[in-house]
Formats: structure tokens, sequence, C-alpha cells
């Protein structure tokens, strides 16, 4: 199975002041509009077999857009590929949420020994994760094409499972909007990582 997980597009949120963005669902800026595009033409001369997607609208929204040259393609809403909740962190300024520069600090080095208040904890991502790739296993032949579309926690959360990393190593990836990662994924759970984090495509966007 032929794995192009694909980080959506850039919003108002991923540029400016840090903040969490969660499950809050914001739109794609133009620009995030246009990387978007980008990916699609760069995905074109692929054969997808299917396009699952979180059902966030900046996922989504990328999703459609790769779709338009893809029309055979199943076009699937996948609820394992959301993104975390932030909870009570959801929409706000890093610089608010965080009282003092350990904790700060703390987010950046060790980020799973946080408890977000009425949210979600990085394992809960990896046990989305075991199950999204569990799945796409049980319905995939060995030289499918499928494309998902989701967020960068989530991306790196299927890195952490691949690799057999905990998430403390969360920040030993780096996922930018409107990325592309391949990943050969063999039926004997084996997998080869063929592309991480590519974005030549964004090269011509003013």
């Amino acid at each position: 199975m032929h794995l192009y997980i694909i980080r959506h597009g850039q919003t108002e949120f991923n540029i400016g002041e840090p903040r969490f963005r969660g499950q809050h669902d914001i739109p794609l800026s133009n620009v995030g509009v246009q990387q978007a595009e980008a990916i699609a033409l760069a995905l074109k001369s692929i054969p997808l077999d299917s396009i699952y997607y979180s059902r966030l609208q900046r996922a989504k929204i990328t999703a459609e857009i790769i779709k338009k040259f893809h029309p055979t393609a199943q076009f699937i809403e996948e609820p394992h590929l959301i993104t975390l909740n932030f909870g009570d962190w959801q929409g706000k300024f890093h610089k608010d949420v965080f009282k003092s520069v350990e904790e700060r600090k703390r987010w950046y080095t060790n980020p799973n020994t946080f408890l977000i208040p009425n949210g979600e904890t990085f394992y809960d991502i990896l046990s989305r994760v075991h199950r999204l790739l569990l799945q796409l296993r049980y319905h995939s032949e060995p030289e499918t094409h499928v494309a998902l579309i989701t967020h960068r926690i989530v991306i790196i959360h299927i890195l952490l499972y691949l690799f057999k990393l905990d998430p403390s190593h969360f920040w030993d990836f780096h996922v930018n909007t409107a990325s592309i990662t391949q990943i050969d994924y063999n039926p004997d759970n084996t997998f080869r990582l063929v592309k991480l984090n590519k974005t030549t495509h964004l090269e011509n966007l003013v």
C-alpha cells in the first residue's frame, strides 16, 4: 500500500503568534487554497484509489481540491484522522496557556506529560493511528494508492507509531503545512519511508 500523507493547507491560525488549533474548525486561508491546488498538481499523476480526510474543513477542502484530478477515487471522511482535541486550550494563544517559561519549555520537550483540561492526550492520537493503520491494511491491496489528508499531530503520530517511538519524541519530526509524506506500507507491517515533509511543489507560490 502506497500512503500519501498530506497536511492540510495554511489557515490564519498557522501564521503569527503560536496558538492551539486542535478541533477548532477554521477554514483555509487564500494561501492555503493555493497550497492545496499545488498539492493536487503534485499528485495528479498518482493513480489514487482512495482519498481519506479529516472532517475539519481545512482538511476536507484540501481533499476536495485534490479529488478534482481523481474523480473515480473513493472519497471518505475518516474519524481516525481528526486531530487532537485541545479542550480548554483550543483557539488560545500559547502565551495565554503557559503561565511560566518552564511550562512552555516542557511543552516543547515533553508535550505528552500535559493533561489538557477537557482535552485529549497524545496517547489518544496513537490509539487512533493504530486503529487507522489496521483498518487500511485490512481493506487495501498491496499496490493500492491511498491519500490521507489530515493534521500535523496525526502525521507525526503515524511516524512515531511506525518507528515505535513514544510521544516524548514528538518534536523530533517537523511537518509543514501542505507537505506530502509518502510511506510504502507492506502487508507484513514493514514499511519504507519514501518522502518526508516534501514541499517542493510549493516553491512557485507567491
